[in-house]
């Protein structure tokens, strides 16, 4: 019988006897193969199982079929953490596979799998067959061992390395970062690595502008527009029509102001704000009308919803819209005419709200502003880089906003004290410097104008619109939240609450924190007990800023949604067009926008821990004072007090003694000498090597 005889009559016989499991032993004889042929059994078996076709149970193998098979995205975090399982994110919630499990299925690959046990703390389950690669192109760097040349992947949660063919001259992939394409998945339960080849070199290793294209290939950036888009654009008009005028509201005449990051390039809001002669206040939020450019359907239209949002890598930005639209035509810059779509607030002289509406509008706005410029007025009382009229209205506003942020948080609104990371680059882009950057009380003078345009709009559209997207915040996971009250509750805090008033134990929680340091803390590990928030078709609300509808109106030059948002306006209040979005196209807008909007937030976060690594790189040996921010099995979590930098010390690392992770008491205890650490610990460190990660050791006095 030939190879490929036997392999069909294997294949047949398992799918035949569904119920029964078979060893390489029992298939022998039942084929009449001798022992000294088992290999040849074993290599059947194991191209069976590659292509999904059976499934192994340590030493024997079944057909899949007599389990429903499921479809999930396969992710492998735990794994490369040197955890023995990794998770699939599957339509009934999160699905354990361990490792002899995953066939060859690596992270945010879409695999069919099935449940093979209901485990007390969820479901264990079997890859059988992987349905799409998500990782076939990957970006790292290479080294040689035993004579082979291997690659590591940026990614740290591709979990293996890959055995690189056809290398030719080492020399010139030697300290370079390099593009590998995946050509075999090998098979983890044999032990066999994936193998690959080089596609692309993309520069040396020690060249930092080599980051911001490590990224852009490693997450599939789209730097270039298609020419279709760019034709489109070129054709738009450089003036507005008098006819365009003429159907808008003229706000011209209102004194209009925008306030932004100084190094901003687009300008997508502005405010106006009157007091009346009655002592009520008029609030004018102006966002610029991208819709009036971005037609449906349109080039531009289809492009914007592939890109989903504005990517910003640091020095570098992907914009979602070419720049004549992102920072001309619908920039709303000084002394020129724009068009916008205006809500406007009515408000009393106790600052109450007393009604809405919202126009398709034209403005000119009168002065561009940074947030610092701002917050030298409220900090000084005066500025003269600001025109008078423009200072006068932003000292009257700053009533409201404040009026406007206390109401927020009376209802439940949470407040996070979370830093951002400030990077400072030399002349050659490398980091020398890393701040920890705080909300000030310009950004929040801004937010609340924008939290209340986005608030009014939801609820526009949700009683005008047959289908809409919102922005949404589930309430938090139970077992999430409750896993956090027993943390902090270890700690001396109180955190008492039902599923009826979570909000409410939340915002205690938050407000009896005053020290900086517990908020580095214990805010981070709150936000990862959360949900995340995302768009959908379903107006369930949003718990983090406890509103019952909430949508994103306020940057459709960066935002894809509050483009959609735009034109919902547009079919449904004024009736400018016959087109109406159809439920289905609403849930592909919601579902890939948020996609989109985590692999910007995704390659954001990656080109800055690269940035971190190399700052790191250049201070290795240096003694720095840390806090212990977390713990979990294998490590101690601790961030830099001097720079916004997170690693790791290994607990197996710590020497001395043995200590074990106390998840009772949210502790690391050594076995012998009792020593704990303790959440909020003061530690001195030092870079002990980088990886992926930064790993640190003890440094004792």
């Amino acid at each position: 019988m030939s190879q490929k005889d036997i392999n069909k009559e294997i294949k047949d016989y398992i799918q035949r006897h569904p119920d029964r499991q078979f060893s390489v032993p029992k298939l022998a004889k039942i084929f009449n193969v001798k022992t000294k042929n088992y290999r040849q059994i074993k290599n059947i078996l194991r191209e069976l199982e590659s292509q999904g076709i059976i499934i192994r149970h340590k030493r024997t193998y079944s057909s899949p079929s007599k389990r429903k098979a499921q479809i999930g995205t396969f992710d492998a975090s735990a794994l490369a953490k040197n955890y023995p399982f990794g998770f699939i994110d599957a339509e009934n919630g999160d699905v354990k596979v361990y490792e002899e499990n995953c066939l060859n299925a690596y992270n945010h690959d879409i695999v069919e799998f099935i449940v093979t046990k209901e485990a007390k703390r969820g479901p264990v389950g079997k890859i059988v067959k992987v349905i799409e690669r998500k990782n076939s192109t990957l970006v790292g760097s290479a080294f040689k061992q035993d004579g082979h040349v291997f690659f590591v992947s940026d990614n740290p949660k591709f979990d293996t390395e890959v055995e690189l063919l056809e290398v030719g001259d080492l020399t010139k992939i030697t300290g370079k970062k390099v593009v590998v394409e995946v050509t075999d998945w090998g098979n983890r339960y044999q032990q066999v690595l994936p193998s690959g080849k080089i596609i692309e070199v993309l520069g040396a290793l020690d060249d930092p502008n080599v980051d911001y294209l490590a990224i852009v290939t490693q997450y599939g950036l789209p730097t270039n527009f298609p020419e279709e888009v760019i034709l489109e654009v070129e054709a738009l008009p450089d003036t507005i029509s008098k006819d365009e005028i003429s159907r808008r509201k003229d706000f011209r005449n209102l004194v209009t102001f925008t306030i932004d990051p100084k190094t901003a390039k687009d300008f997508d809001d502005a405010l106006s704000f009157e007091k009346m002669d009655n002592g009520t206040f008029k609030l004018y939020v102006h966002i610029a009308d991208v819709s009036h450019y971005v037609k449906v359907p349109s080039a531009l239209f289809g492009d914007a919803l592939e890109r989903g949002t504005s990517i910003y890598l640091l020095q570098n930005v992907i914009p979602m819209l070419p720049f004549k639209l992102s920072n001309e035509l619908c920039s709303l810059q000084p002394d020129v005419d724009r068009l916008t779509m205006t809500v406007i607030i009515d408000y009393d002289a106790e600052f109450k709200a007393l009604g809405s509406s919202v126009y398709p509008s034209v403005i000119r706005s009168d002065q561009r502003l940074s947030y610092e410029q701002v917050d030298v007025l409220f900090d000084q009382g005066d500025n003269e880089e600001i025109k008078p009229e423009v200072r006068n209205i932003i000292i009257e506003m700053r009533s409201l906003a404040q009026n406007l942020t206390q109401t927020r948080y009376a209802r439940g609104s949470l407040d996070f004290d979370l830093p951002d990371s400030e990077f400072v680059f030399d002349e050659q882009g490398s980091p020398v410097d890393i701040l920890r950057t705080h909300q000030t009380e310009s950004h929040l003078f801004i937010e609340e104008f924008m939290l209340a345009a986005n608030e009014f709009v939801a609820k526009l559209i949700a009683r005008k619109c047959s289908a809409a997207i919102f922005r949404i915040h589930e309430p938090p996971n139970g077992e999430k939240i409750t896993e956090f009250a027993r943390t902090i509750k270890a700690y001396g805090f109180t955190f008492n609450f039902t599923h009826k008033d979570i909000s409410t134990a939340i915002k205690q929680f938050l407000q009896s924190i005053t020290d900086e340091k517990q908020h580095r803390v214990y805010d981070y590990l709150l936000l990862r007990s959360l949900m995340k928030a995302k768009y959908s078709y379903r107006n369930i609300g949003h718990f983090g800023l406890a509103l019952k509808s909430y949508t994103h109106f306020t940057s459709p030059i960066r935002r894809f949604p509050d483009l959609v948002v735009h034109h919902l306006i547009k079919q449904y209040v004024f009736e400018w067009t016959s087109k109406r979005f159809s439920l289905n196209e609403i849930k592909t807008f919601a579902g890939h926008s948020s996609d989109m909007e985590v692999r910007a937030m995704t390659a954001e976060r990656s080109l800055g821990e690269l940035k971190k690594n190399r700052f790191m790189r250049e201070n290795i040996g240096k003694v720095f004072d840390a806090l212990i921010v977390n713990f979990n099995k294998r490590n101690i979590y601790v961030e830099l007090d001097s720079f916004p930098i997170e690693g790791y010390i290994p607990l197996a690392a710590i020497g001395r003694d043995y200590f074990e992770f106390d998840p009772r008491h949210y502790v690391v205890v050594g076995k012998r000498s009792k020593q704990r650490f303790v959440l909020c610990q003061k530690l001195k460190v030092k870079v002990k090597r980088i990886i992926h990660d930064i790993e640190f050791e003890i440094v004792y006095e």
